[in-house]
């Protein structure tokens, strides 16, 4: 590498001398000359103010130069074609295994984040700008001359593990001090937690810690953030004998700085605007949400938000799971994820692009306060339905945000308790709501929908006929209940939900959804989505208890037979007397002893490529004749490519045709 001391001392009395000007040329001629570093006939502006995170044109470029010199350290260039281990200060480096002496990709991260930003002397920077800077300068500072890490990516990975192992603060301090210690002494790592999460808080991911009822009762926000107890229940807020520590604690995460941070990077801004702009939105098939009924339902409703494609659609999704081993104490948290469906339907359900928006403590459900809980969640929707100034980076402009809330996605007990609608009880489909023709087991007293949704079939079907096939003679030539506009929705929910002697007769409202408070809330077509996933665990696991006949698992037991009797023309499924005690007859659907051994052990043969299933073979148990420890992705993968094979030659062929469609 030849000398470049050029860049920093070619200047005499305030003016560029003739080699300065010379050589930045060429520098700019050998810049334009890598097709990879020109987009749109720019490339990274190096000057002290832009720091290779804006690009501009030629011009622009030199003028900068001419008027603020290059940015410091820069003798390698490594963002115009260079690398930095090519060069002197790296010469006699070895690089270790596992990737810990190669160079992450933490200044790229940077640049991404910086691109959203205009240039300082252009525009006024937002917000957090000054911190971002402050940070950003980290970015290119190494720790000390013999390291490749940098002072920023060295900091993060620090944090990660603190945050991966569950450090204190002080074990933290101890072990950084323990660094500085081996460190040369003019290291650039923060000397303790404090200085390290200070380095870092220009990323602008901040997070709210909400102070809670201790039964959930109400938040300690708002109005109420300095109280002291509950307002419903009389709780107090901290705990006993305590130097005011609260009971149980919310923790919030904003959705508008993360909105934002979206639009902040040119190549994801230019994604938000997919599903209007590029092939999905022309597709003629279902791709993407856009082209279901609710999104164009929508953009009827609401013209002016349709307009401006880079508004914003957030899906919703929460349930519970337990953070601890399943022999320890139980513990129910919440937490509560969004997604924006604007990103092409590839993108926008990778793992990258599905944000935690809050973390509902337990130990116990939230139940039907819920949607106390939410507030924070739908104040912050109610702000960005009025919008919010956002820095687009494909345009390099400030424009308007809108966010709505478009739907939710849970399994059927979740629902009830974002929705304010039970699950439980002849009221618990939400399609038919008060008008389902549910009813209870004379036998077995569950609420039961047997029969009860041939009025969704069209008119003419062949099945509304069939007087013994369902229930025995009955016919079906009624349609299905009307849906219900949100309109109708909301004034049947503000008229019942306080009547409850009428609760689990004439409605199954249990309380009001914060959600209504949205302007939008009643317009929405599809308000929310039950987990196919779950529903085809509960189903396949049905099948696979009923058919392989387990004990205390299967669907077929003598309280079912008894109602069978009572509302079914199937005579060789009533129970009978022997020797003075009921006895069951076998069934069709169950399978044989021996073909239950050849269908276990075909299980055990089973292949699967990899990522596709779990190992379900690991759980097969020939002497239980079950198999074990199937999750939720098994289950689809049994009911959906599984079962219609699997099960053929040991059924009927009836029964077998059934279960396989």
């Amino acid at each position: 590498m030849a000398d470049r001391g050029w860049m920093y001392s070619g200047w005499k009395r305030g003016r560029p001398t003739n080699e300065w000007v010379e050589k930045t040329n060429e520098f700019l001629d050998r810049a334009y000359s890598i097709p990879e570093l020109v987009e749109s006939d720019t490339i990274k502006c190096p000057c002290a103010m832009c720091r290779n995170y804006f690009r501009h044109k030629r011009p622009k470029i030199e003028l900068h130069l001419c008027h603020n010199g290059y940015k410091e350290n820069y003798q390698t260039w490594t963002s115009h074609g260079e690398r930095r281990e090519n060069h002197e200060h790296v010469i006699g480096l070895e690089v270790q295994p596992e990737g810990f002496g190669e160079t992450d990709r933490m200044d790229d991260m940077l640049v991404d984040l910086a691109g959203g930003h205009p240039p300082l002397d252009e525009e006024t920077p937002t917000g957090f700008a000054e911190a971002f800077y402050r940070m950003a300068v980290s970015a290119d500072e190494r720790v000390h001359d013999q390291t490749l890490h940098s002072r920023l990516s060295t900091v993060a990975r620090l944090l990660a593990i603190k945050s991966q192992y569950n450090l204190s603060v002080a074990c933290y301090d101890n072990y950084v001090g323990l660094v500085h210690e081996l460190l040369p002494p003019n290291s650039k790592i923060p000397q303790d937690f404090y200085r390290s999460k200070k380095l870092l808080e220009g990323l602008g991911m901040q997070y709210h810690k909400i102070d809670v009822c201790e039964k959930n009762c109400m938040l300690y926000y708002k109005d109420n953030k300095n109280k002291d107890t509950c307002d419903i229940c009389g709780t107090s807020r901290y705990k006993d004998g305590s130097n005011k520590v609260p009971r149980k604690v919310l923790r919030y995460l904003p959705i508008t700085d993360r909105l934002q941070r979206l639009y902040a990077h040119e190549g994801t801004a230019k994604l938000m605007r997919s599903h209007k702009e590029d092939h999905v939105a022309r597709s003629t098939k279902m791709l993407h949400p856009c082209h279901g009924k609710a999104w164009k339902q929508f953009d009827d409703d609401f013209p002016d938000f349709a307009e401006d494609a880079r508004n914003v659609r957030l899906g919703f999704a929460t349930d519970g799971f337990t953070p601890y081993k399943l022999n320890a104490a139980s513990y129910s948290c919440w937490p509560v994820f969004w997604v924006p469906y604007n990103l092409p339907p590839g993108v926008c359900m990778k793992p990258e692009y599905i944000f935690l928006a809050m973390v509902i403590p337990g130990p116990e459900h939230p139940g039907n306060k819920l949607s106390v809980l939410l507030q924070p969640m739908i104040d912050e929707l109610l702000n960005l339905w009025a919008g919010v100034k956002t820095y687009d980076a494909s345009v390099k402009r400030h424009f308007t945000m809108r966010a709505s809330y478009l739907w939710s996605i849970h399994d059927f007990p979740a629902y009830g308790m974002f929705a304010g609608w039970s699950t439980h009880g002849i009221f618990a489909c939400p399609q038919c709501m008060c008008e389902g023709n549910a009813y209870r087991l004379k036998k077995g007293l569950k609420a039961t929908w047997f029969d009860c949704h041939r009025r969704f079939l069209p008119i003419d079907h062949p099945f509304r006929n069939e007087a013994n096939a369902f229930r025995k003679g009955k016919v079906v030539h009624e349609g299905p209940p009307r849906s219900l506009t949100g309109v109708e929705v909301k004034d049947q929910l503000y008229r019942l939900v306080d009547d409850t002697d009428k609760y689990g007769k004439q409605h199954n409202w249990k309380y009001i959804s914060g959600l209504w408070q949205l302007p939008y809330f009643t317009k929405l077509l599809l308000r929310h989505n039950i987990d196919v996933m779950h529903n085809e665990k509960n189903v396949a696991e049905a099948i696979w208890n009923t058919c392989f006949d387990i004990k205390d698992k299967t669907k077929d037991n003598v309280k079912a037979r008894q109602d069978i009797e009572l509302l079914c023309d199937r005579p060789s499924l009533h129970l009978y007397k022997r020797n003075g005690k009921w006895q069951r007859p076998r069934a069709p659907y169950c399978i044989d002893k021996d073909d239950k051994i050849k269908i276990l052990n075909w299980f055990q043969e089973l292949k699967f490529p990899d990522g596709y299933a779990a190992n379900i073979r690991r759980g097969v148990n020939l002497l239980q004749k079950k198999i074990f420890g199937l999750k939720s992705h098994d289950f689809h993968i049994f009911i959906e490519r599984v079962l219609p094979v699997h099960f053929e030659g040991f059924l009927p062929e009836g029964i077998w045709t059934s279960l396989a469609e």
